[in-house]
């Protein structure tokens, strides 16, 4: 893939390399926006093509430096991560030590700092000296989620790029593009909504289709308070999958939210499915939202459960459709 073929951003994404390599815009680029939108998959892209020396256009992706850059051995390539929950000073300043040596190969340094919301005040002090006084050899790709996390002195020298999450459409185009069949790449773009990395992660997961169909065979299986335990049953040995089960069954009440609107579900190919079901969308959306809360709380996973789905019987006993039963 070179920066033109990016799906969604193609055009606007060349026209900034080119600024880039005619030194017109700042030497930072932020790019922010959701998880599996694209930012990291971009940076590594002007990496390539900033250090790229094969032919037109570029990234050629075969010449050397394409090749050590998309393996992460590229010695002008610095890449930084939080090790646990954030990225300390002395982990920037270490970054400031390298990028003050002469650059190896590629006549520049690139510097990738992922999740750079994450910096301490400290360590976003440390890099902002250095944004303010750039050595002309280096470049830094700031990647973040939440931009409120960075100093305003930080954002304001960086220029910021927002990224979105595709299509569902446009996401499974660019999965089949990837090798993936295109009936799975709908259903896991529709799983993903749209956020191409988080449906290559899906792909990846071996277990995570048999898990979306405990998760709704559960679902389908609660009627009224004595279907309770069972369908509980079918969930309650997933130790540490909570996390994916909620948001299974979030997507699923959104999808059967958009359905019951007569809307097109993310889930395209089980809009028959959402017809026939028996929760209210609203309802289990909000019971999604509490069960979070008693997790939280550190209340036990069975109990989180049975309480999330006992609230759904004791809601449609009130008075208030919770389950719209299907003929």
């Amino acid at each position: 893939m070179n920066i033109s073929e990016f799906t969604g951003y193609g055009d606007k994404m060349e026209l900034l390399m080119r600024s880039v390599q005619a030194g017109r815009i700042v030497h930072a680029l932020l790019f922010a926006g959701p998880r599996g939108s694209g930012k990291r998959t971009m940076a590594k892209l002007f990496a390539r093509a900033m250090l790229c020396t094969g032919r037109e256009p570029r990234p050629c992706g075969v010449c050397p430096a394409c090749k050590r850059v998309l393996a992460g051995s590229h010695p002008d390539v610095r890449t930084l991560r939080p090790e646990k929950k954030t990225i300390g000073v002395d982990e920037i300043r270490d970054l400031i030590d390298y990028l003050a040596l002469k650059p190896y190969e590629g006549g520049r340094h690139i510097a990738i700092i992922e999740q750079a919301d994450k910096m301490t005040p400290p360590a976003q002090n440390a890099l902002l000296k250095t944004l303010e006084n750039p050595d002309g050899a280096a470049m830094f790709f700031l990647i973040a989620e939440d931009t409120g996390g960075l100093l305003p002195t930080i954002r304001s020298r960086c220029q910021t790029v927002r990224f979105r999450d595709l299509s569902v459409e446009d996401c499974a185009g660019v999965l089949v593009r990837r090798g993936i069949a295109p009936e799975r790449a709908a259903a896991l773009a529709g799983m993903a909504q749209g956020s191409v990395g988080r449906a290559l992660e899906l792909d990846a997961d071996e277990r995570f289709a048999a898990l979306r169909g405990r998760v709704l065979q559960s679902l389908e299986a609660l009627g009224d308070a004595a279907s309770v335990s069972r369908a509980a049953a079918l969930l309650e040995d997933d130790k540490g999958a909570e996390g994916d089960i909620l948001d299974i069954m979030e997507l699923w009440a959104r999808d059967r939210m958009a359905v019951q609107a007569g809307a097109q579900p993310y889930q395209a190919g089980d809009r028959d499915r959402l017809g026939r079901g028996r929760i209210d969308g609203r309802a289990l959306l909000k019971g999604v939202v509490e069960a979070r809360k008693r997790l939280a709380s550190n209340v036990a996973w069975p109990g989180v459960l049975e309480n999330m789905y006992f609230d759904l019987i004791n809601t449609e006993n009130s008075g208030r459709t919770t389950l719209s039963w299907q003929r």
